[in-house]
């Protein structure tokens, strides 16, 4: 399924009104990369947050097919950032999120973490605090699919 722009315009409206409602302005974003830094970059702006920390959390091959999980470049979150939004687009098995939640919880137990994803599906081991769809198949969204169509 191809997820378009507008789409994910849309959909970070609603996140961020959901976000706002029931957590208030988030103090700092953690961004899973790759899948959670375009949405990062959307939330950081609608916030006016600078404070947006990157790790990357790594299960998918090339060829879409989930293998180990390594993540790399644990953040070192700053004392006062006491309420942090962790954001990926998709939680697919939920190894990842669970492996980074129970990281920065560990990590970090004096601060408040949520999760927020645009995508959850519904075999997955675990469900962010905050997601939009439920989803059954594969996502082709627009940041991967735009940049690598060859231009005639």
């Amino acid at each position: 399924m191809y997820y378009s722009y507008d789409d994910f315009l849309n959909d970070l409206k609603t996140l961020h009104k959901q976000v706002g409602e029931r957590v208030g302005v988030p103090d700092a974003i953690v961004c899973i990369a790759r899948g959670g830094m375009t949405m990062s970059h959307m939330l950081a702006l609608a916030w006016n947050l600078r404070s947006v920390y990157t790790l990357n959390a790594i299960s998918y091959s090339d060829a879409n097919v989930q293998s180990s999980l390594i993540i790399e470049n644990m953040p070192q979150i700053k004392y006062e950032h006491q309420r942090i939004l962790v954001v990926d687009e998709i939680v697919d098995s939920g190894k990842s999120l669970e492996t980074i939640m129970h990281k920065l919880r560990g990590s970090y137990p004096e601060k408040m973490f949520y999760s927020a994803v645009i995508f959850q599906k519904s075999s997955a081991k675990v469900r962010a605090d905050f997601y939009l769809k439920s989803v059954v198949e594969w996502i082709d969204f627009f940041w991967e699919v735009d940049m690598l169509e060859k231009k005639s």
